[in-house]
């Protein structure tokens, strides 16, 4: 059976799910297909765009998320931004592999142009609407950051939802 992209992403997938992004190498994602290192770079071609798929994949389901048309955009943005913060929260250190994602092509992974798109609907500038809908990504990223963190330490997380509705509440009305 010749390996396929899709069966590396897969493996790589559940690897990050089951271990973390520490463990997720190109040796072990071979020896986990039983192939040599090498045949994984004929489908990626490194392990940057393998975490770039793997980022796609966490935030795919952005692109099926639908909203109320009578709420304002600014709503739905907020909305927007907190189901990709639940989205890479349920990744083990998800938010470090949409980070390397989103640092490579910041304007084009998922939910960047949904987000621009919205915010330029409460009347500011492409210009603006970009900048804080890469504002509104690099906080959740942050956020989600913290909270893996401290719940890996045991420490109390449980003002995490709070503290990122009233940050994203405080990116969007501050423009």
């Amino acid at each position: 059976m010749a390996l396929s992209r899709e069966q590396i992403v897969d493996a790589a997938w559940g690897i990050l799910h089951s271990y973390g992004l520490g463990d997720l190498s190109m040796r072990r994602l071979a020896k986990e297909l039983g192939v040599q290192p090498g045949a994984l770079y004929w489908h990626v071609a490194n392990k940057q765009e393998l975490l770039g798929v793997l980022a796609q994949r966490m935030v795919a389901p952005l692109s099926e998320l639908t909203f109320d048309d009578a709420a304002p955009p600014l709503e739905r943005a907020a909305h927007l931004t907190g189901e990709f913060r639940s989205l890479i929260l349920a990744v083990r250190d998800g938010a470090d592999v949409v980070s390397v994602a989103h640092s490579i092509s910041p304007e084009e992974l998922n939910p960047a142009p949904e987000l621009a798109t919205l915010v330029t609907g409460s009347g500011v500038s492409r210009e603006t609407a970009m900048a804080t809908a890469l504002t509104l990504i690099r906080f959740t990223l942050g956020s989600v950051t913290t909270q893996q963190t401290r719940e890996a330490m045991g420490l109390d997380t449980s003002s995490s939802e709070a503290e990122f509705t009233a940050g994203v509440e405080l990116v969007l009305h501050s423009r």
